[in-house]
C-alpha cells in the first residue's frame, strides 16, 4: 500500500511512476492495488509493504500501526527537507507547525526504512531512520507530447508557483530583460492570484499561463512550445535537497536548461554541454540570449542532456533500484534474503490526497 501525500508532482514521481512501472513490468510478481483511502478494508487486509509519503496525522499513525501488527513493513517517502522549510514557502504554513513536524519524527521512528531522492536527505534524516534509499526521481517518456514548434519567435520559459518565491528572485533582473525583449517570447507558466487576478508573479511583457491540476500538467507542458527552460534556485538550505527534477522535464520537452550553479543542477547539469549554469542574476539575460542566437549550440546541447536523461533517469530503467530496495526491506523480515517472487508483493497506490506543493 502507497499512501500518497499530496495530488501533484511528488505523489506522481514518487509513487504512481516507480511502483506503477513494476507493477506493470513484472505483474505476475508484483500487485498493485489502488485505493483512495485506508479504508476498514485495507485494516482487515494484509499488505507486505506500506509506503506513507509525508504522513504525520494521529490517525494515519494508528491506522497503519494496526495494519503492521500483521507483519507488514512500513516504508516513509520523502522528497524534500521538511525539518528546513524557509518562512517563504506556503507550505511551511502546515508542514512547519510543531505538532506536524513531531507527527512526521513518530512516523520515522516507526519505519523500517525511508525512500529519499537525493543524497542529502539522508544526512537530513539519518538520525531518526537508519535505513535510508536513495531513489532519484525519473521520467515516464511515454507522458511527454511533441511540442507543436509553431511559435514564430523562440520561447523561453520558467514554470512554477509561489513555492519559488525566492528562485525567482535570484533571476529578477533577467526575466525583466527576458519579458521586454520584443524579439522572443517569454512564458511565465505560474498562474494568477484569484483574490487580484494579477500574475502570481509580475513581469511586464511577459506572457502568463494559468496553473492547471498535475493531471493536465504535460498536456499543457507541450503547448509552451519553449526551446529554453530557467530553473533559478536561491541558495538556502532547503533547497539543497531538491532534485535535478526542473532538467529532466525541461529535456524531455525538447528545452535547453538554464540553471542556476547550485545544488542539483550544479552536480547533475556538465556546463556548456548539457545545458548552461550560471552564478549572477545578471548573467541569466545573457546565457538565454547566447541560446536563442545560436541554434545548432542549443541543438547540440539539448541532444547531449537527453542521452544524458535518457540513461540516468528514465523509470524504465530506474524501477530496478525500487524493486532491489523493496527487496532488500522484505528480506529484513525473516532475517534472509526473499525474492520478490517468493513473497507475492502487495501494495496499493491512494488517489487522493490534501495539495501541498514544495
Amino acid at each position: 500500500m502507497v499512501y500518497r501525500g499530496d495530488r501533484s508532482a511528488c505523489h506522481f514521481y514518487r509513487c504512481f511512476c516507480p511502483f506503477g512501472k513494476l507493477s506493470q513490468i513484472k505483474k505476475d510478481i508484483y500487485t498493485t492495488y489502488i485505493s483512495s483511502v485506508i479504508t476498514k478494508e485495507h485494516l482487515n487486509d494484509y499488505f507486505d509493504l506500506i509506503v506513507l509519503q509525508r504522513q504525520h496525522t494521529k490517525e494515519v499513525y494508528d491506522a497503519i500501526t494496526t495494519m503492521r501488527k500483521k507483519g507488514s513493513k512500513l516504508i516513509y517517502e520523502i522528497d524534500d527537507d521538511l525539518f528546513n522549510i524557509p518562512d517563504w514557502n506556503p507550505a511551511r504554513a502546515v508542514l512547519g507547525i510543531k505538532s506536524v513536524q513531531d507527527g512526521i519524527k513518530r512516523f520515522l521512528g516507526i519505519a523500517d526504512a525511508m525512500f529519499v531522492s537525493t543524497e542529502y536527505l539522508v544526512d537530513i534524516y539519518k538520525d531518526y531512520c537508519k535505513k535510508i534509499y536513495v531513489l532519484p526521481n525519473s521520467l515516464n517518456f511515454d507522458f511527454f507530447y511533441p511540442s507543436p514548434n509553431n511559435a514564430q519567435k523562440k520561447v523561453v520559459c520558467w514554470q512554477g508557483s509561489m513555492t519559488h518565491y525566492k528562485d525567482i528572485g535570484i533571476a529578477k533582473n533577467g526575466f525583466t530583460g527576458l519579458a521586454n525583449n520584443k524579439d522572443i517570447l517569454f512564458k511565465l507558466w505560474c498562474g494568477f492570484d484569484l483574490k487580484t487576478h494579477k500574475p502570481l508573479f509580475d513581469f511586464p511583457g511577459a506572457h502568463v499561463i494559468p496553473l492547471v491540476p498535475f493531471e493536465a500538467f504535460y498536456a499543457m507542458f507541450s503547448q509552451l512550445d519553449a526551446c529554453i527552460g530557467l530553473a533559478p534556485l536561491s541558495t538556502v538550505p532547503f533547497n539543497k535537497s531538491k532534485s535535478n527534477l526542473k532538467f529532466l522535464e525541461y529535456t524531455a520537452q525538447g528545452m535547453v536548461t538554464v540553471a542556476s550553479d547550485f545544488g542539483p543542477y550544479q552536480e547533475s547539469i556538465e556546463d556548456g554541454v548539457t545545458g548552461v549554469l550560471v552564478s549572477d542574476n545578471r548573467q541569466w539575460y545573457d546565457a538565454v540570449m547566447d541560446l536563442v542566437e545560436h541554434d545548432e549550440k542549443r541543438s547540440t546541447m539539448l541532444a547531449n542532456a537527453r542521452t544524458y536523461v535518457k540513461e540516468n533517469f528514465d523509470v524504465a530503467n530506474n524501477y530496478l533500484l525500487w524493486e532491489d530496495a523493496i527487496k532488500e526491506v522484505l528480506g529484513e523480515r525473516h532475517g534472509e534474503t526473499i525474492r520478490a517472487s517468493d513473497s507475492g508483493v502487495r501494495f496499493s497506490i491512494d488517489r487522493q490526497g490534501s495539495e501541498r506543493q514544495l
